[in-house]
Order: structure tokens, then sequence, then C-alpha cells
């Protein structure tokens, strides 16, 4: 059983319902006492270790200097009993309702306009890490959240018209300073073995390119359904060291050019994000600048009664719908790869 369920950490956050769980962290669905709304709290085991210590601090540290509606909001943070005789440091998030990326992705494929809309949202809120001097450096379908409203399901995806953001960007629990700062154990590579870039296979330092580098895997999984790079660990390291991203003969010309500009091999060579961001607004039907896009509701390329996703970029948050997922997905949760240097 469970020594945290029912808890009240800090006399505030009563916590109920794992809804996520890794190596690293558990993730708990918790209701804040003082007002009346459910949350999401990222509880990290105790620890006597320094360094993860500081690296929870870290995590905080990032978390706080975030603001975009793509981004999972920080509500609060704080070290408290939890069940056991150890304090514990947890983080609180909003919760978000919908599946991910990745669940979506199990139903097939999603159409290049709604791969565009989806696109375009994580740019620009990966954008805004970036410009805070901060590199996620595991972008990946697990951590990308889709927000969700209760009617979605069954409309037409050409029916109604809403708003709201379609995406949100998750876990920034392996997530780097600009400036050299490691929030990791020092001579460690750590993310998602199938979206790493290749100056992470080779244990080199990680910058926004890298972050554009697995969007670029991400984007090109979206539209085939199938993922890049596939094998162990140690295979799909070294795959990308050597082998560019396969791009199908079919994709569009636009497309593929966007691709290549986002996963060429040397990281000087990639899009930024902002480029990148541009570029999907333009093949997604707008113009290529913020908030000109015109809303529609995301209807995946899958099997009839797949879930629809609300795409709509401002205004209002879709009312929560079936079983929510935590807007930090602890790290290590629904993730393989996170290897030695050199490994």
């Amino acid at each position: 059983m469970d020594v945290a369920h029912g808890v009240v950490l800090d006399g505030r956050y009563r916590i109920e319902d794992v809804v996520g769980q890794g190596g690293m962290a558990t993730v708990y669905r918790a209701h804040d006492e003082v007002l009346g709304r459910d949350v999401a709290v990222k509880l990290f085991p105790p620890t006597p270790d320094s360094d993860e210590v500081l690296r929870h601090q870290a995590e905080i540290r990032v978390l706080s200097q975030m603001n975009h509606p793509g981004l999972v909001a920080l509500h609060d943070a704080g070290s408290a009993y939890a069940g056991g005789p150890l304090q514990q440091t947890y983080i609180v998030m909003e919760l978000v309702p919908g599946p991910t990326l990745a669940d979506l992705l199990a139903t097939g494929p999603l159409a290049a306009r709604h791969t565009a809309r989806i696109g375009r949202q994580l740019a620009e809120a990966i954008a805004t890490v970036h410009a805070a001097d901060v590199v996620h450096r595991d972008i990946k379908p697990a951590n990308i959240l889709l927000v969700e409203r209760a009617s979605a399901i069954r409309e037409d995806p050409d029916a109604a018209l809403t708003t709201g953001p379609i995406v949100k960007l998750a876990d920034f629990g392996i997530a780097r300073f600009a400036d050299g700062a490691r929030l990791t154990m020092t001579g460690t590579t750590l993310g998602t073995a199938t979206y790493l870039s290749p100056e992470q296979a080779t244990g080199a330092g990680a910058g926004p390119a890298t972050d554009v580098y697995a969007l670029g895997l991400v984007l090109l999984e979206c539209l085939t359904g199938r993922k890049a790079f596939t094998g162990t660990v140690a295979e799909v390291a070294a795959a990308r060291l050597t082998t560019d991203p396969p791009i199908p003969a079919d994709v569009d010309p636009g497309w593929a050019a966007l691709l290549r500009g986002m996963t060429a091999r040397e990281p000087s060579a990639r899009l930024t994000m902002v480029e990148a961001a541009r570029q999907l607004g333009a093949l997604g039907g707008g113009t290529g600048e913020p908030g000109t896009e015109q809303a529609v509701l995301l209807a995946p390329a899958g099997p009839a009664g797949a879930p629809v996703v609300d795409p709509n970029r401002t205004g209002a948050m879709p009312a929560p719908t079936g079983a929510p997922l935590t807007g930090a997905m602890p790290t290590g949760a629904m993730q393989t790869g996170a290897m030695p240097t050199g490994a």
C-alpha cells in the first residue's frame, strides 16, 4: 500500500491516486485544500544524496522561470513528511486532462495539417524555454500532453470552433541550463534513446539544437506513425551518428525540407526553434506569425473513434474529461535509454 495516500503535505495538499511512476519520482493526483482544486504533486523519494537534492532543487528553479500556455504551470514546491520517516521534496503543478501524444500515436499517424499545428505549438513553447537559457533534453511523445474537451471525443472534426492550447510540454526533470550547469549526475547521459540527438549520443554538451532535433523526430513519427530509430539503446544511439532519419519519398517537399533542417547531424546546421515554429505555421495553413491560425479540432488519421483533441491556441482552457494525466510525468516514467556516457 502506498504510504503517501491520504497524507496532507504541509497541511494543504491531500495526496490521492498515483497517476505516474518512475525510478526517480512518483506523481499523484492531489487536492489543494486551500484553493479547492485538483493538482498534480510530483513527490521525490527521500534521499541522503546531496547531488539528488540539488537536482530536485534545480528542476524547481527551471519550472519557476517558465511561463507559457504550452508549458505545464508550477504552483508550489516544498519539503514535507509524506508517510515515511524522512522529509521528501515535492513539486505542485497543474493537472492536465487528456492523453499523451504517445497515446494518440498508438492509434496511427496524424494528418500533416494536424501535425503542423501540434508542432507549431510545441516549437513556440520550447522557444520560450530556450529564451530562458534552458534546454529540455527529453522531448518525446510521452512528455507531450494533449488538452482535451469533454465533448470533443464524439464531435465531427470540422464541427465546432473552440479555444485553448492543444498541447503542453511536461517533465523538466533532466533539463539543463544553457550556461552549462548540470541538473543530472556527472558522467551520465539522460534522455530517451529513441529521441536522443547525435551530440547526446556521444555525451557532448546539449544546447537548444538538441531539442530541435528531438522535436524533428517527434514530428516525423507523427507523419509516418513510425519511430525513426529502433533497436537496442546502443543501436539507436549509434545509428544517428552515421545515419539521417529516413524521410519517406511521399512526404510533401515543404515537410521534407523542414525535417531535414531540424534533424541535421551537425547542431549548427539545424534550424532554430523559432524558425521551425514559423515554418510549421506556414505548413499548417497559417501565415507563420504567432496567433494567426484558425481554430479547428484535431482528428488523428487512425481508426474511427480515436480521440479527437481541440487544437486551438489561445483562450480559456477546455473542461477536463476522462482520467487526468499530470503535467509533470515523473522523471524516468515511461522512459528508456538513460545510459552512462560511452555505453
